[in-house]
């Protein structure tokens, strides 16, 4: 095959908005795109490789794989080695168990199952997980497992029939990545039959060049490069991906290939030396700047500075440029393991260790153990308050109904029967109703589904399914409770999540709209939709004739706790000096009070509307100008918006207030 070098500045183009995006730099909102550029580049290179070795008749399965175990295992092998003592020392257990899975399903080249599995809401963040990048590696390898057999069926190459084949392959795949954004949009990203109709657009133009000489159009060229570069600054993460939107990548890297000849003005941007020279090394840098990044996160009291940030980029380029020239070319050129036998056998002995690792780490439960061994006393007893809990979650009922309303606690002469409905945030403070329910003789019944707020009427716009069993569930609360002989009602969220967004701005993931499967919802309808869904909540909780109390959601952080807890740990210092920096991580009032404003705002206005009341539990969390994690000994966050055990128990006594004799 005849080199293109303005597919190495192509490369360069794919890797650049990938690790300006995951270095949070703004303006590059769409930078995710560059893995589906990467895709299509792949397809077509790699199809255009075997079509040619098979035409003259020196195809070989096995060279094949022998190159794929060249071109990718050793820098693979090579960065996963080096985040292993990183980990090791600077990852707390419960990310340290997902770290090392996904580590075992990287070396195996199955982590996009991993991320499958993993991709809920209490998972953790993306920003937070080193080798959440090897997804699309995994995509790739498992392509190209299934993609020699097609081409063995097909037989000796016909363009037509080439051509109609992969057009139909990618209209299958396509349309299950459409299904999949709609049912399981979380699940769907990772989803390789979702995903290969990228690769066979390059496969698609493999078979239109096959044989011929490269066609040169600048103007459909340059559409193609622009058509990348408005998904890089123009997409956003509410963009969900793969589906129809991922044409425009897609279509424009195709236009590029098909249409950018060596003397056309793209090939000649394309071809310019430090284009060519990121592109060289785009996939060593791909490799290294996530777990770079992630490690950075975890080492740090608040989100690094973009100034930190462009010098770990710097050092992504430099790694990248050493692994290049030390790692990936001498394996290339078989300066190093030049036998087949001897690179298959190392490459198993890799595969193997790195696996064993990954998985050991994963059935320890991320190994806590590694506290004991370097941290103090102090620490160990504040790491275990992560995992305190209560039996407080047992139905009563001995066949609890799903989408019911079940009793968590029934004195002999209860007073009152209050309900508490709501999101994970509801969960997380039940220790609170529990404790109080004993202590202040009240039947508690419990109306909780993670990520689905206490709304009636309107719909999450993510996954038509959850979507809609959320719908549901909550409507199913509001049966039980009518007529029933609950007096009080508890509405507990994370309100500002569904009403305007998250701290790094909206999450299109949890916006409302009334109508299920809207893909399409604006600011203004978002809003509109939440102001009516709480509306219609509070409408038929006074029907029912209920006391109903909303409560604010609590002050969120914007750094793990667990991180902070570890940072002091592998850093050695006092009590004093943990605490200290535990400070330092505290989130400002301010970026709290902003976040929930809005959301607030609209829960006094309805909640005075309905006659309803509502409840602020800030004040447990106030010192001075921030909002705490920590307190008095106590840990009250198990994460950046869930409380532990002893954070719902200190809310306790202003709940208690609210509670009638």
């Amino acid at each position: 095959m005849k080199y293109r070098p303005e597919i190495d500045g192509l490369r360069a183009v794919a890797v650049v908005p990938v690790i300006l995006f995951h270095a949070g730099f703004p303006g590059v909102s769409g930078g995710y795109v560059g893995v589906d550029v990467f895709f299509v580049i792949s397809g077509y290179l790699i199809t255009t490789i075997l079509i040619d070795e098979r035409e003259k008749g020196t195809y070989s399965l096995l060279g094949f794989y022998d190159r794929r175990a060249r071109r990718i295992l050793p820098a693979l092998f090579f960065v996963l080695l080096c985040t292993i003592p990183f980990a090791w020392y600077w990852i707390p257990p419960d990310a340290f168990e997902d770290y090392a899975r996904s580590l075992a399903f990287a070396a195996l080249f199955i982590s996009n199952i991993h991320f499958i599995e993993h991709s809920g809401y209490f998972d953790a963040a993306a920003q937070l997980r080193p080798l959440l990048h090897t997804w699309s590696l995994a995509v790739e390898e498992q392509y190209y497992l299934l993609f020699p057999l097609v081409l063995w069926a097909l037989g000796a190459f016909s363009r037509r029939k080439h051509l109609w084949v992969f057009l139909g392959l990618s209209g299958i795949s396509l349309g299950i990545a459409e299904w999949g954004l709609r049912n399981y949009p979380l699940e769907n990203f990772f989803f390789t039959p979702s995903r290969l109709w990228e690769l066979l657009g390059g496969s698609i133009c493999a078979a239109i060049l096959m044989g011929r000489s490269q066609p040169r159009n600048d103007i459909l060229a340059l559409t193609g490069l622009a058509m990348i570069l408005f998904c890089v600054f123009w997409y956003g993460t509410g963009v969900r991906f793969p589906s129809l939107y991922t044409l425009v990548p897609v279509v424009g890297t195709m236009l590029i290939i098909l249409f950018a000849a060596t003397d056309g003005w793209t090939a000649r941007l394309l071809s310019l030396r430090p284009m060519v020279a990121i592109g060289l090394i785009s996939y060593s840098a791909y490799l290294w700047h996530q777990p770079i990044f992630v490690l950075a996160r975890y080492r740090s009291v608040s989100e690094p500075s973009h100034a930190l940030m462009g010098l770990l980029i710097l050092l992504s380029l430099a790694l990248a440029w050493l692994t290049w020239k030390f790692v990936e070319a001498p394996f290339r050129r078989r300066a190093i393991l030049a036998g087949r036998a001897s690179l298959l056998t190392t490459s198993a002995v890799g595969i193997i260790a790195l696996a064993s690792f990954g998985f050991w780490g994963d059935v320890n439960k991320g190994v806590p153990e590694r506290l004991d061994r370097i941290g103090s006393e102090y620490l160990s007893d504040l790491s275990a308050q992560f995992n305190e809990w209560r039996p407080q979650d047992i139905c009563t009922e001995v066949e609890p109904v799903p989408g019911k309303l079940c009793t968590l606690h029934q004195p002999d002469n209860p007073v009152s029967r209050v309900a508490l409905l709501g999101d994970s945030h509801a969960q997380a403070m039940l220790p609170a109703f529990a404790e109080l329910s004993r202590t202040r003789n009240f039947t508690l019944m419990r109306g909780v589904r993670a990520a689905c707020p206490p709304l009636l009427g309107v719909y999450l716009t993510y996954g038509r399914q959850d979507a809609r069993e959320c719908f549901d569930t909550m409507q199913a609360y509001v049966r039980d409770i009518d007529g029933s002989d609950i007096d009080t009602v508890f509405l507990v969220a994370r309100w500002s999540l569904y009403a305007s967004g998250n701290l790094a701005g909206e999450d299109a993931g949890f916006m409302i709209s009334d109508t299920l499967g809207d893909q399409f919802q604006t600011q203004a309808g978002w809003k509109a939709s939440f102001e009516l869904g709480l509306d219609r909540m509070l409408s038929a909780l006074r029907k029912a004739d209920v006391r109903v109390i909303l409560v604010h959601e609590v002050p969120q952080q914007r750094i793990f706790p667990e991180n902070i807890l570890w940072q002091a740990v592998s850093l050695g210092g006092t009590k004093t000096a943990a605490e200290a920096r535990f400070k330092q991580s505290f989130i400002r009032r301010d970026e709290v009070d902003a976040l929930t404003g809005y959301a607030n705002k609209v829960l006094s206005q309805l909640a005075e509307a309905h006659g309803a009341e509502t409840l602020s539990l800030n004040t447990v969390f106030e010192d001075e100008d921030a909002y705490v994690w920590f307190k008095d000994g106590n840990v009250l966050f198990r994460d950046t918006d869930h409380l532990t055990l002893r954070g719902a128990l200190s809310v306790a006594p202003l709940i208690a207030e609210t509670l009638r004799p």
